[in-house]
């Protein structure tokens, strides 16, 4: 069998996978994660006996209550968490949240903003100059994204629970960068209730960016801690970040009752903002042996479990 027809037939396999997750999510969803894992990293998935980080991460999908993980991943609902722990300066500002894109006053919107769906990952519409937007493109898109049930993707069930919802925020723009960068990402891994390493997302162009990873001392542990055949290593020296330690204390306060979860943060112009918590993070990008480091860590017996 040659590498094309194989391919084809891994490809219609996951569709079908995909598709029959919908109907039975608990039974197929294990499956449709090992189908992703074993295409992303060469390697079965072992969730009768998780070790590294990805493998836990699965397990506690499938095994325990991530009600709490629904909560924190909807971009909407998080506000009201991150509020709870006194962090309420870190917030964005938020414009508005609606069920139909029929109901955006678009009129009452300031010039810049960012506008995005609640449910999923990489759907934002960034705004410059509302006065040169396509409003009928935009509701087109926004109609688009609102249909799209995000959860099936990987089975991150706890995206399902999540009610569909469009929000606008505040434009974040650093103006110490030059213009037309992108943001850089800082995004904490922590473990326990407790900061473990740094992943930082920069060079941001449409959908490429560099990835690099350094300690909570802020020494580089690329090498180590990624995979560097992955199209996204960077390896790139970062400047430290001004709000370093307040941004780990964050980190820590915002991931107290989570065996595991990334917090992330912005640091623009002497000021903290949080960008979002994620409970499934992506794994192409990490190696192997870091992984396996990060999994040591969680105890899944001392987590209750379900089901």
């Amino acid at each position: 069998m040659n590498k094309a027809l194989k391919e084809f037939i891994r490809n219609q396999f996951y569709l079908l996978a995909k598709i029959s997750c919908r109907i039975s999510p608990y039974t197929i969803g294990p499956l449709l994660a090992k189908i992703e894992y074993r295409a992303i990293t060469k390697r079965n998935l072992n969730l009768g006996n998780p070790q590294n980080l990805i493998e836990k991460i699965v397990w506690m999908q499938f095994h325990t209550d991530t009600s709490l993980w629904t909560t924190c991943a909807d971009k909407y609902a998080v506000r009201s968490y991150v509020e709870e722990k006194g962090l309420s300066h870190i917030l964005p500002k938020l414009y508005g949240c609606w069920d139909d894109v029929s109901e955006i006053k678009w009129d009452l919107l300031p010039e810049k903003f960012v506008m995005k769906t609640n449910n999923s990952c990489g759907q934002n519409l960034i705004v410059r100059n509302k006065f040169g937007l396509d409003v009928n493109e935009a509701k087109i898109k926004l109609n688009k994204w609102l249909k799209e049930r995000y959860g099936y993707h990987n089975a991150q069930l706890h995206y399902l629970r999540i009610k569909p919802r469009i929000i606008a925020e505040e434009l974040l723009e650093d103006p110490s960068l030059p213009q037309g960068t992108n943001l850089i990402d800082y995004k904490i891994v922590c473990l326990n209730g407790e900061p473990e390493s740094i992943l930082v997302v920069s060079d941001r162009q449409h959908n490429e960016y560099k990835v690099s990873f350094f300690d909570l001392d802020w020494n580089n542990i690329s090498e180590r801690a990624l995979n560097q055949e992955s199209n996204h290593y960077g390896n790139i020296s970062i400047p430290k970040p001004k709000n370093l330690e307040t941004m780990i204390e964050y980190a820590r306060i915002l991931s107290a009752p989570f065996p595991q979860v990334r917090v992330d943060f912005y640091d623009i112009d002497g000021r903290i903002y949080f960008g979002e918590l994620t409970f499934t993070t992506g794994y192409g990008y990490r190696s192997f042996e870091y992984s396996e480091y990060l999994g040591s860590k969680i105890n899944l017996s001392k987590i209750k479990r379900i089901r």
